[in-house]
């Protein structure tokens, strides 16, 4: 098989369909096409794009210059994610989004979204989010837009362009506003998370794979209890986008590692666990899942468990 290279987006020009990535591992920059992105990121514009880190295959264009070929963007928790709604039902309010980027399938609320035509059929319909794991491991995605106002005005999604909160009014920069809210900020990944609480050490966590060296057996992943990339070292190749389960801990130079890593819990699969803790009045408690290094956080809106 051939090698995998890993690079960041430098440019992407959506109106007309080609950019150029530049990889530590390679010499100059790299031309890629619209038809190299994966499928369900067909219509980002450049400010999604830009500044991405992808993985990529390195093929020879028709001009003999080095081209990026079969993209994967990676991603993170608390990132914006391009990806494809796969169900939506209008009467529940709620539905779901698949992406190349992620496993698992990303939920949604239509509060999410501006206002549609009623009855219009969302599945297939391209779009942007911005994806939290949540402290029972599964997805869970705000912030949504559409991925180009072509989109948006066909199912008349509102004066934003792009869906709530479109490109203009999001900013996509370092106030807040765009990525920093709700992500990696005060107070971290819920309880005891390394914002207010400080370091917890050796305390179980999911994550999301953003990377990994086949070579040399050992990559990072994003976890919402860490503001930092947390490294790891396994023999099984974790392929980014994958969700991890794994024990953090704070090596002596005092930069994060994952340790026990496994396969994390999915969004979408049935589990069997042990109720650890329930507190009545407040209709909420965790369950100890064999195998996994962290209970899983409940809720029991009418208090039966």
């Amino acid at each position: 098989m051939a090698a995998r290279y890993s690079g960041v987006v430098k440019s992407w020009n959506g109106a007309k369909g080609y950019g150029f990535l530049s990889s530590n591992q390679i010499t100059g920059d790299i031309m890629f096409l619209r038809s190299h992105l994966p499928a369900d990121a067909k219509e980002v514009r450049g400010k999604f794009l830009e500044g991405k880190t992808v993985n990529f295959d390195l093929t020879t264009g028709p001009d003999g210059r080095a081209q990026g070929a079969n993209l994967q963007i990676t991603a993170a928790d608390g990132d914006f994610v391009a990806g494809e709604v796969k169900t939506y039902s209008e009467r529940h309010g709620y539905g779901f989004i698949i992406s190349s980027s992620l496993q698992g399938e990303v939920r949604f609320n239509r509060t999410d979204l501006d206002a549609l035509t009623p009855g219009v059929d969302l599945r297939g319909e391209l779009v942007i989010c911005k994806v939290l794991l949540m402290p029972d491991g599964k997805l869970r995605a705000e912030k949504i837009m559409f991925q180009s106002s072509k989109i948006a005005n066909r199912l008349k999604a509102g004066k934003g362009g792009f869906g709530k909160g479109g490109y203009g009014q999001m900013n996509y920069g370092n106030d807040g506003n765009g990525f920093g809210k709700g992500g990696f900020g005060k107070g971290g990944f819920g309880k005891g998370g390394f914002g207010d609480g400080g370091q917890d050490e050796g305390q179980g966590a999911q994550g999301i794979v953003i990377s990994y060296n086949t070579g040399k057996g050992y990559g990072f992943l994003k976890c919402g209890k860490s503001p930092a990339d947390v490294y790891f070292k396994s023999e099984d190749a974790y392929q980014p986008g994958m969700i991890v389960a794994f024990t953090l801990k704070i090596n002596k130079d005092g930069k994060p590692s994952a340790g026990n890593l496994q396969p994390g819990m999915n969004s979408g699969q049935s589990y069997t666990g042990t109720v650890k803790t329930f507190i009545e009045n407040k209709g909420y408690g965790f369950i100890a899942v064999p195998g996994q290094p962290s209970d899983v956080y409940s809720v029991c809106p009418n208090h039966v468990i």
